[in-house]
């Protein structure tokens, strides 16, 4: 009696399957695989919700920072002269108050050059930033006033101005810049937001653009813009 063919079909039968004992060790390596799949996709799913999160504060703030850079550069220095020997700038700005002339943006209705005021409203330990135009030519039904909030409860608002005032030597930042010859060489728009808020504010410093000096009268004789 021959066992070869016996031998043979062992043989066989064990080349075409699995142990138990293998089969075992690859249902959990796969339950391994997949409990790290799974923890991986869920912290990129956590990492990528914070990243939303976190682009939409910061997000918000653009259009602000666009909105008050566009407008602090378009602001118009037009030279008052009532006092002859004392002109200054129509241009009133202090730590948390800003009054100019500019060109109105379409979304505050346009129609020209009109009074900008920016103004930061505190109330419950809070601040907004709130921006009003008004045209600079009144009448009509299109002269009415018009008010928007660019910045909603920060813990802080604040304007600065940098130039050469009056009585400086150099210019230097100042709080406040009011009866001045000539608008300030930049503006500073700083706002900080209170702990756990996950909104970002990178200071805005802007340069108005329009340097020349468009109220100058210029006197031959004592070789200066009158009243200045």
């Amino acid at each position: 009696m021959s066992l070869a063919p016996d031998i043979a079909w062992t043989r066989h039968h064990r080349e075409a399957g699995f142990t138990l004992v293998e089969l075992l060790v690859a249902i959990t390596l796969l339950g391994l695989l997949s409990m790290i799949l799974m923890g991986s996709l869920r912290f990129g799913l956590q990492a990528w919700e914070r990243g939303m999160i976190h682009s939409d504060h910061v997000g918000n703030g653009i259009p602000a920072q666009q909105f008050l850079r566009r407008v602090i550069e378009d602001a118009y220095p037009f030279f008052s002269a009532n006092d002859p020997t004392r002109g200054r700038v129509d241009f009133a700005g202090s730590a948390d108050s800003l009054s100019f002339l500019a060109p109105a943006p379409i979304a505050l209705g346009g129609g020209g050059r009109s009074r900008l005021t920016l103004s930061v409203r505190r109330h419950d330990g809070r601040a907004d930033l709130v921006v009003r135009a008004e045209p600079e030519l009144g009448g009509g039904e299109t002269s009415a006033p018009s008010r928007s909030r660019l910045i909603a409860d920060a813990d802080s608002v604040e304007l600065a101005y940098f130039g050469k005032g009056r009585s400086d030597r150099a210019a230097v930042w100042h709080e406040q810049w009011t009866d001045q010859i000539a608008l300030p060489q930049l503006v500073r728009v700083r706002v900080r937001f209170p702990p756990g808020d996950s909104r970002a504010w990178p200071d805005l410093v802007v340069p108005p653009r329009i340097a020349a000096d468009v109220g100058c009268t210029y006197d031959p004789f004592s070789k200066h813009c009158r009243g200045r």
